[in-house]
């Protein structure tokens, strides 16, 4: 643990787990593709369990072996429960490289709100329950929180899909607090698909007046299927909240051949930043 970035990274991966999709070119495909971008920290969204008695991924957990085959680091991963515990698709989780960063105290479940009241009416929010986990670098090195984010999908009225998701990010904020309190963590990460057409919107201004930075604030395309679809995107604490962030920029694993990568892979890029590892000072 000697390196001086930590590499953080989100990615939807379409639907891996479902057995109508899963075949050994998806494991070989994301293992390689998980390698060549270099993360140490992967949220993912959209998995799918296939042991239910472990809730446990086998597609994942075969593609993460062959990580370790080839790189000699070994990997851990957590999928959390969807707002229904009965609902085991489209799940949030994240995975980590044990010998780069290593989990500290337990996962947390956030409280957030799951309806609110919109002119009479109950609109259901968080299909995919946010989960928070600390991790360390090392020792007296630079600790930190990721929160895996999946947002309301662009799948029913414009308006009241926008309403949702900034209803989402208003009831997680309203919890920051009680997070930073629970993992003992002032630098929380929310990073991932948050299904925002652009930064105008008001969930993502919620962010932005809250005290994170948007590392997409210039709405990059992170979708394979659009070109004006700058939905993955990674909130850090604002640099003079938190130095551990000062050179934290947000990146894009383009493929040139957007066609197999939509194929192989998944519709949704890969998304990953880096922060400094320094001496932990909160």
């Amino acid at each position: 643990m000697n390196s001086r970035y930590i590499h953080i990274g989100a990615w939807n991966i379409e639907h891996f787990g479902n057995k109508e999709d899963s075949n050994d070119e998806n494991q070989y495909a994301l293992a390689e593709h998980i390698e060549l971008a270099g993360v140490d920290v992967l949220a993912m969204q959209e998995l799918y369990i296939t042991d239910i008695g472990n809730f446990t991924n086998n597609d994942l957990e075969k593609a993460l072996e062959l990580v370790q085959e080839h790189t000699g680091h070994k990997w851990k991963y957590e999928i959390f429960q969807n707002r229904n515990p009965e609902d085991t698709s489209q799940l949030c989780g994240i995975a980590w490289n044990d010998d780069r960063v290593k989990k500290v105290g337990e996962t947390y479940p956030i409280n957030v709100d799951y309806t609110i009241d919109f002119r009479g009416e109950t609109l259901w929010l968080w299909d995919r329950r946010p989960h928070a986990i600390k991790f360390s670098a090392g020792e007296g090195k630079t600790d930190f929180a990721v929160v895996s984010l999946h947002m309301k999908a662009n799948t029913g009225s414009p308006y009241i899909d926008r309403k949702k998701r900034h209803a989402e990010v208003m009831t997680l904020l309203d919890e920051l607090s009680n997070i930073k309190k629970t993992v003992k963590e002032e630098d929380i990460i929310f990073l991932g698909d948050t299904n925002c057409k652009g930064r105008s919107e008001d969930a993502i201004r919620a962010f932005v007046e809250a005290g994170f930075d948007d590392l997409n604030e210039d709405d990059t395309t992170t979708y394979v299927k659009g070109n004006s679809a700058p939905f993955d995107r990674i909130f850090v604490p604002r640099t003079e909240q938190s130095k551990t962030f000062k050179y934290s920029r947000q990146y894009v694993m383009k493929a040139s051949d957007h066609l197999a990568h939509d194929k192989y892979l998944s519709d949704h890029y890969v998304i990953k930043t880096s922060i400094k590892v320094r001496t932990d000072n909160d």
